[in-house]
């Protein structure tokens, strides 16, 4: 009966306050507002356009300007106090907490005689829904505070205090402890939530689980930190975010390269496979295997893409050849050198080669260095805000090692010193838009039978633009193109990449 009698009440609609037209304006914007910039119970107020807001508040205020308590509904009532919320604290941003801002609850608003403060508006509301359950309806601007959510006008409040009370911010348990958690909000407006009866009993009709009889009413502490939206709440992942005990990463990332030597063709399909597994938040162990199919000659564009294994032959007067196989294999680790700088990671991979003759034969030419490949790579991240971020990585790479051959035989080696540069944008929590700049200096060795070693320079460069978007919660693909920009008279170059990256 109690719960019958409450529909009724709170179905109840005062008198139009606005227009019609001032009304719909109202709702529809400051529900694109939630709906663009509220994610995972957090505001975007970064991103939020300032002069929507002033435009909105502007709009509140010619409409409310001579209105009296009572003229409008509840539901465009509440939606006005979680609006006037947002507006002052837009005003203020940035800021950590809405108890930095002096007046914030007790200050005029500004739009209405009869709204004197957000205090006094949500005694109004209370008042004129005739029950206290619409607390739980209003928010703050606070972590703790009750979900933000947007009412339908004309619609029942039953189903958005339901939402409320199953917040675990509103109400929590512990079996182990044997207690009910409440929010400070019962505790601060006990008055008002006494008028309906014991809450043991009441409560029971709001949420899915019922707390025995024997557990202990608890009020949780408040957590006045602003509702504001951080990397964390927007990013499922990003390339300095390390894995906590039993989280992964297993990565497939494939990149054609093709080049044209003047007129020559060499194309180059390298798949990365990578398993990267979490021991603990500052260090991540993983594997990687490296598959490549290779060829050179009178070729297409994408012929790399048969994986055959064909020796030299001569294609229209040209010699050409295909491999394919796997290049690398190896271990990895990547770790958080200073402590509560997650922005900063350190990565080392070893790279073995299992296959035999890959830098060149009677059979077949060049497929990929036959020694060691070492890896080392600082990453760093500066976020600017939740949707732009730059990230650099500087490697330091040693290719084909083999210790202990200068002046005994002939051997090629060079080192790497890569500098890459990464700025992305996030329109919304599934998509990246990015654009890379990389440079490479190139430091040559030649090793010779009783020769001096031969050491020379270059470098490369590229210039690429991506995006990545999120299939699912843990399935992201990504694709990227780069043109390489290389010292090598008569070269052009360019990459082809498509990435798929499951984790947990």
């Amino acid at each position: 009966m109690f719960r019958n009698y409450l529909v009724g009440i709170l179905t109840i609609l005062f008198y139009p306050g606005f227009s019609q037209a001032d009304l719909e304006v109202f709702n529809r914007n400051f529900k694109q507002i939630l709906d663009k910039h509220l994610i995972n119970d957090k505001l975007d107020y970064d991103g939020m356009n300032s002069q929507s807001i002033n435009e909105l508040y502007q709009i509140c205020k010619s409409g409310l300007k001579n209105k009296k308590p009572g003229e409008l509904s509840v539901s465009t009532s509440i939606n006005l106090y979680n609006f006037l919320v947002i507006y002052k604290i837009k005003e203020a941003y940035p800021v950590k907490s809405v108890m930095d801002i002096p007046g914030f609850f007790t200050d005029d608003p500004g739009i209405s005689p009869a709204f004197k403060s957000l205090d006094a508006l949500e005694k109004l509301i209370v008042r004129h829904a005739g029950t206290p359950l619409v607390h739980v309806l209003l928010n703050c601007g606070a972590i703790s505070c009750p979900p933000l959510q947007f009412l339908e006008e004309n619609s029942s409040l039953e189903s958005y205090i339901y939402n409320s009370f199953n917040d675990s911010k509103v109400i929590n348990y512990s079996d182990e402890l044997k207690t009910l958690f409440l929010s400070r909000i019962f505790f601060w407006n006990k008055d008002d939530f006494d008028q309906l009866g014991n809450i043991r009993e009441w409560i029971k009709e709001y949420i899915t689980r019922v707390a025995a009889d024997d557990y202990v009413i608890n009020y949780m502490d408040y957590n006045w930190q602003l509702n504001d939206l951080s990397t964390d709440d927007y990013l499922y992942i990003y390339p300095t975010k390390l894995f906590r005990k039993g989280g992964f990463e297993l990565k497939v990332f494939n990149n054609y390269y093709t080049q044209d030597d003047n007129g020559l063709r060499s194309n180059f399909f390298s798949s990365f496979i990578q398993l990267l597994i979490g021991t603990n938040k500052n260090f991540n162990i993983g594997f990687d295997i490296k598959l490549r199919s290779v060829n050179q000659g009178n070729v297409g564009l994408f012929s790399a893409l048969d994986f055959s294994n064909q020796p030299y032959y001569v294609n229209n007067g040209t010699l050409t050849f295909s491999r394919f196989g796997i290049s690398g294999i190896g271990p990895r680790i990547k770790y958080q050198p200073f402590k509560d700088r997650g922005n900063i990671n350190i990565l080392h991979a070893v790279y073995f080669v299992p296959m035999d003759n890959t830098e060149g034969s009677l059979e077949y030419g060049y497929f990929d260095f036959q020694n060691l490949q070492i890896f080392n790579n600082l990453w760093y991240e500066k976020e600017f805000s939740v949707k732009k971020r730059l990230f650099i990585d500087i490697g330091f790479h040693i290719e084909n090692l083999k210790p202990g051959v200068q002046r005994k035989e002939n051997h090629f080696m060079q080192a790497l010193v890569p500098f890459t540069g990464i700025y992305s944008y996030y329109p919304n929590p599934k998509t990246t838009f990015y654009v890379l700049g990389n440079y490479a200096q190139k430091v040559q060795f030649q090793f010779d039978l009783d020769k001096d070693t031969d050491i020379s320079f270059g470098a490369f460069g590229q210039l690429g633009t991506g995006m990545k978007y999120y299939l699912t919660e843990f399935l992201e693909i990504e694709g990227l193109y780069t043109y390489f920009v290389d010292t090598t008279p008569g070269r052009t170059a360019h990459t082809f990449n498509v990435g798929l990256r499951w984790f947990k």
